[in-house]
């Protein structure tokens, strides 16, 4: 290849052996150099995320103003469209969650035998997540019970969208419309979606700008996410919600 092309955001690196420089036969020196790339993608998924929060949103008031009115298929339209962006906003934050975890593992040290535990138990993401987060910025007992809830209901209704069910079963009563619904229509609406990006922007924001970090590396890291925040967040996050427990 001609070149490789650095955008902002990306991490550049020299491997082991990448450089080297030699004397040729005639007496002039000749180099060569490999590098690496990385391209951070976790405040991408944010970006994307509250992307879809705002289409959600705005098909929530549109739901509303379907409600209102008698013509039976704009509902059923419009329940289909909140779910359809509330959805989508949630797996970004999701994802968004997994690329972060995925930047700091690599510099936390596990215990082996905790790793076999993990294996043999099947344990659950959100637990994992959370073990690695709180070693990897010396989280104290209540950020980490705090932590672990909220990662437990974000991921609950990821893996909803990533596995749904097949089965018919009996509806949801749906808590703004008073009505039964299909459980989709109950779990993914921008009311839970909203709740779920803000808190999951909001623990990504404390941590970049109040969190402690335990290795260099993931300090250097932090240093070039802060700013990539502040750019979706130039006033500052706004106060976070709890990701609470959807209907059941």
């Amino acid at each position: 290849m001609s070149g490789v092309f650095i955008s902002r955001g990306m991490t550049v690196t020299i491997p082991e052996g990448g450089l080297t420089i030699s004397l040729g036969s005639d007496g002039n020196l000749a180099s060569s150099l490999t590098i690496h790339v990385r391209f951070d993608v976790c405040p991408t998924w944010c970006k994307l995320a509250i992307h879809h929060l705002a289409d959600a949103e705005a098909c929530r008031l549109d739901r509303v103003a379907a409600w209102d009115k008698t013509n039976e298929d704009q509902k059923g339209v419009s329940l289909e469209r909140e779910f359809e962006a509330s959805m989508q906003a949630i797996m970004a934050a999701a994802i968004a969650l997994d690329a972060f975890y995925s930047m700091i593992q690599g510099h936390v040290q596990l215990p082996p035998t905790l790793i076999q535990k993990w294996r043999t138990k099947r344990t659950s993401r959100y637990s994992q997540v959370t073990e690695v987060l709180r070693r990897g910025f010396h989280l104290k007992p209540n950020g980490t019970a705090n932590l672990r809830q909220n990662l437990k209901e974000i991921y609950r209704l990821r893996d909803m969208a990533v596995h749904p069910s097949g089965k018919i079963k009996a509806p949801l009563l749906h808590p703004e419309i008073q009505v039964g619904v299909e459980w989709r229509f109950a779990y993914f609406r921008a009311q839970n979606a909203e709740k779920v990006v803000n808190a999951t922007t909001g623990m990504l924001w404390d941590l970049a700008h109040n969190g402690k970090p335990t290795d260099s590396k993931i300090m250097e890291y932090m240093n070039t996410l802060r700013p990539r925040l502040v750019e979706l967040y130039p006033d500052g996050h706004p106060s976070v919600q709890q990701a609470a427990p959807p209907p059941t």
